[in-house]
This record gives structure tokens, C-alpha cells and sequence, in this order.
């Protein structure tokens, strides 16, 4: 990764909010706004009440089907967050006493979304009332059969409405106050929570973790929802979680991004070997023998799909060709992590990837994006497409294996008339003093978090004092000199790789490492070098 640094006017932003040298470089470097910065230093953890109208249609509407004894069904989705969001919304129905079930789709056989077989088996097992989680808007067979049925659906979502949605009730970022515009579907089911029984530090947690899986933007209500929420995860409110977590690992955005959002969505991607459906108890089991055992299973599912993603790494490797958009597939390939290993490949190559494994009479890929390449753009139009969908980024592709050979030419031949992509761009990272590496520094640099996406991260230190390097299996370690006690340097790094003695800059983010009573102040390493 190539860094460019930016020298920000520090003093004048530390003047102005009262704030030490480190957060002032951070905040000044990264233009931000003055709400912005406001938000950013605001501890805040006092989550804010929705007064939308639909808000309250819901829990009315909620409070009938008790009354009435109703039984509700939950329709889920297969990611973190529509994991989060089903077991939340469970958790609210069986608080309420109300008899219900939920359902999250099979990734690869099913799909996404609510679906019309889906509301057919619900209606023949008696549901009254049906509510989506983290899906909905698009769902429109699926909601056209409820409504055959006689069947009320109260859909809460938060991805873009295209067009009118067909249900009783609609719970959506779009309709509630400016405040709760970024919500996750979790979000939204907190919501509910909050206006039936104010706040359970649970499922403040969880709606936490789905916001960080989910990767929305660091603003606003979410904000407050990720801070409450990690603190009620470290005061044990969600015990499922904590054996997810490495020994010693401190509770922040950063950690459940890394060690628990992974293992959770590596259920859904492993489909022959586990079932996503067994989450939502999990999370919100209070037994501890209960919890160890699931725990362990889902690390091994995890590990599992990682060994799956490196093999397919190593053999895509061994297969591909020099040309700028290598499509790649093998009959050793799994659909759940053809995205994962696009990803790694892509990110090698610095060139967009399309891995592609069976499924049937299909071939179904994943496809990643460089930088300066729109993908979906790219692909929008080809005729041997049988299914297609995603963004600029990313997208997911089916094709049939007799069209197969075709649509790889066909591939090549637009790739020659396509604008050479540019190289990646420099990521920014902000210049400092070695002696703001202290403690009292990085600690009030730490008081910015969660970061959001548009704050700069990296800080970045010029001729940096080495005075001994000790290289591990996986990480090396770095010790530099200061005037406030010294820094250490962490970079994961291949094993048997060998470490670098020459070191022209040091970049990376700097965090406080807590282990027992020992405090150390620490570089996360991103790169050596600089433009």
C-alpha cells in the first residue's frame, strides 16, 4: 500500500477544540466538518428517541398480535447484520410472550430476501403476521403472496427503496428523522426495542455489532449506538460473544470487525457444513456450557473457510494469465468464499477479478474491483449473464457452463476497449512527531473512536529512531525510540518473511495495547515508505 502525507496545521485545530497534538493532526488532516468534529468529540453514549409515526404504528401493531395471541413469523437474512437484526427482533417477541418463528435463507440455494415459498410455508404453519429484517423493499412476490394469504407484513429494512413498497407498515431509515438516517437493519430494530422497553444493554450490543459488520457510516445516532453498545459487550451483556474475542483483545470497533463480524457470516458462507439459522439462539444464549461449545464450533467453521479460501488463493494463482481481467474457475472451487478470494486476488493484482465456481448447470462467480474500474458498469449488458447483480466494487455473476467460454472472450474483447485502469491510489496518512506517540496522546487519539470512514487514521513519522526488531511466525515487531518511553511497530506479515532495516518512514495507526496492567503505546504498521 503507497501512503501519501499529508503535513496538517495541528496547532491551530488543538488551539481551537483544546485538544492534544495527535487528535488535532488526525481531525485537521482530514477536512472535516465542524459538525463533524463536534460529533467526534462528543462522548456521548445517550442513545436519542425516534418520534416517527411509524414507528409506533409498529409496536402497536405488535401489541395487537399479543393481545390477539397471534403468531408472528420473522423473515431473516444470511449476513451480520440480518443475523443481529433476526435475533433482536426474537428477542422482542419473546419478551412481548407472543408465539413466533424466523427464518434466515440458505445464501446460495435460496437467496436473498423473503421469498413467496417462504410466506407459502409460514401461512400453512399459521403465522398471522409476517416482519422482515435487514430485507423487505424489494421483495415484492414474496409480498404479493402475503397479501393473497390475507396476511399482514410489516417490513423493516434500510436498503434503498427503488419503488413503493407493498406491506401493511414500512420501518426504514427513509421515514424516520435525519438522526437515524444511516441506521443498519438491526438499527431499526433497535428502534423497536427502545420503544417498547427503553434500553436493554443486549440489544444495544447487538445492533452494535451489525452496525460494524454492516460497515455504515460512523455518524450520528450510529455512533452512540456503537459506543453503548461496546461498552455493554465489555460489561458482559452479550456473554455469547466474548469467547469469539482472542485472549487479552480489548473491546472496540476494530476487534469485532476482526473476531467476531467474520464468524458469523463464515456460517452462511460454509452452507454444506453448518446452518445460519443456529445463530440467533446462539446469541442470545445465557449458558455458559451452551455458549463454549457453539463458540468452538464456529471457530472451526471459520477456520474451515479459511483453509477453503486459501486453497482456492493458491490454485487461482497457479492458473491464471497475464491478461489485465483474469477470470478463473476450477472444479475444486466452493461458491461461499469465491468473494473472499476475488478479494485477496484483486487486491495482488491490483487488477478486477472474477472467480467463478459450479453450482449446478451454472457457473457462479464473484467478482472485485481495482481502483478507476466500475465493474457493474463493465458487465451491465452482457447477454450471457443468467443472473447479475452488485455495484461499483463487486458483483456476483451467473453464467452457464456451454455459455462459459463465450462470456470469457467476450470479457477479454470489451477489456481492450476499456481505459487502462489507473494504479491504486495513495492512501493518505497524516505527519507527526515521534513524541506525540505518547500515552496521554494516543489515549485521547483513541477517544475518537469509533472512527469514521472520513477521518484519517494513519499517522505517519519521518526517520524514525529503530532500536531492535524482533520478527515472530506471522508478526514482527518493531521498537523505536522517543522522548516519552519509546513505541513498538506491529506488522502481520508472511510466515518466514523477513523483516525490513531500512526505514525511511513508519506508517500505521497508533492505538494503546492493554495486556494485564501493562499499557504500551503501539503503531498497527501499513507501510515503510511514502510518496
Amino acid at each position: 500500500m503507497t501512503f501519501r502525507v499529508i503535513s496538517p496545521d495541528t496547532e491551530a485545530v488543538s488551539k481551537r477544540w483544546n485538544i492534544p497534538a495527535l487528535p488535532a493532526a488526525a481531525i485537521a488532516a482530514s477536512n472535516l466538518t465542524d459538525e463533524q468534529i463536534q460529533q467526534l468529540l462528543d462522548p456521548s453514549e445517550d442513545l436519542r428517541d425516534s418520534t416517527c409515526e411509524n414507528l409506533d404504528l409498529v409496536c402497536r401493531r405488535l401489541m395487537r398480535a399479543k393481545e390477539n395471541a397471534e403468531k408472528v413469523f420473522v423473515a431473516g437474512d444470511y449476513d451480520a447484520d440480518g443475523i443481529c437484526s433476526t435475533a433482536l427482533m426474537k428477542d422482542i417477541l419473546d419478551r412481548l410472550g407472543i408465539a413466533n418463528g424466523y427464518y434466515i435463507p440458505d445464501r446460495f440455494k435460496e437467496g436473498y430476501g423473503l421469498s413467496a415459498k417462504t410466506v407459502a410455508l409460514a401461512h400453512e404453519k399459521g403465522y398471522q403476521l409476517i416482519i422482515t429484517v435487514d430485507n423487505g423493499v424489494k421483495c415484492f412476490e414474496a409480498l404479493a403472496r402475503a397479501k393473497e394469504y390475507g396476511m399482514d407484513v410489516i417490513v423493516t429494512d434500510h436498503h434503498s427503496i427503488e419503488e413503493e413498497v407493498p406491506c401493511d407498515i414500512l420501518l426504514h431509515p427513509d421515514v424516520m428523522e435525519p438522526e437515524f438516517a444511516n441506521l443498519s437493519g438491526a438499527g431499526v430494530v433497535l428502534e423497536i426495542s427502545r420503544k417498547l422497553f427503553g434500553n436493554i444493554p443486549m440489544h444495544t450490543a447487538i445492533a452494535a455489532i451489525a452496525l460494524i459488520g454492516d460497515v455504515m457510516p460512523v455518524w450520528l445516532e450510529n455512533r452512540r449506538i456503537i459506543r453503548a453498545g461496546l461498552k455493554a459487550i465489555e460489561h458482559g451483556a452479550l456473554p455469547a460473544v466474548l469467547p469469539l474475542l482472542r485472549n487479552g483483545s480489548s473491546i472496540d470497533a476494530t476487534t469485532v470487525s476482526f473476531q467476531i463480524v467474520p464468524k458469523l457470516n463464515s456460517v452462511a458462507r460454509m452452507n454444506d457444513t453448518s446452518n445460519v439459522n443456529t445463530l440467533v439462539p446462539f446469541l442470545l444464549c445465557r449458558n455458559r456450557a451452551q455458549i463454549d461449545y457453539y463458540a468452538s464450533q464456529l471457530e472451526r467453521v471459520n477456520n474451515a473457510r479459511r483453509r477453503r479460501s486459501d486453497a482456492m488463493v493458491k490454485r487461482a494463482l497457479e492458473l491464471a494469465d497475464d491478461s489485465p481481467f483474469p477470470v478463473i474457475f476450477d472444479e475444486s472451487f466452493f461458491e461461499g468464499v469465491n468473494g473472499i478470494a476475488a478479494g485477496r486476488l484483486a487486491k495482488t493484482w491490483h487488477k478486477p477479478v472474477l472467480v467463478f465456481s459450479r453450482h449446478d448447470d451454472l457457473l457462479k462467480g464473484s467478482g472485485r474491483s481495482t481502483a478507476g474500474f466500475d465493474m457493474y458498469s463493465f458487465f451491465s449488458g452482457f447477454e450471457e449473464l443468467e443472473q447479475f447483480g452488485g455495484h461499483t466494487g463487486a458483483v456476483g455473476i451467473a453464467v452457464k457452463e456451454t455459455s462459459f467460454e463465450a462470456f470469457c472472450a467476450h470479457v477479454q474483447d470489451k477489456m481492450r476497449e476499456t481505459p487502462v485502469i489507473e494504479q491504486e491510489p495513495a492512501e493518505p496518512a497524516f505527519l507527526i512527531h515521534p513524541d506525540h506517540l505518547s500515552l496521554e496522546e494516543v489515549m485521547a487519539f483513541e477517544a475518537l473512536r469509533p472512527y469514521p470512514h472520513e477521518l484519517i487514521t494513519a499517522a505517519a513519522v519521518k526517520d524514525p529512531v529503530l532500536q531492535r526488531v524482533a520478527p515472530y511466525d506471522r508478526v514482527t515487531r518493531y521498537f523505536f525510540a522517543n522522548s516519552c518511553g519509546g513505541y513498538e511497530g506491529v506488522q502481520f506479515t508472511s510466515s518466514g518473511s523477513d523483516p525490513a532495516r531500512s526505514l525511511p518512514w513508519v506508517i500505521g495507526t497508533p492505538y494503546v495495547s492493554r495486556f494485564r496492567d501493562r499499557l504500551r503505546i503501539e503503531l498497527r504498521i501499513e507501510a515503510f515508505e511514502a510518496e
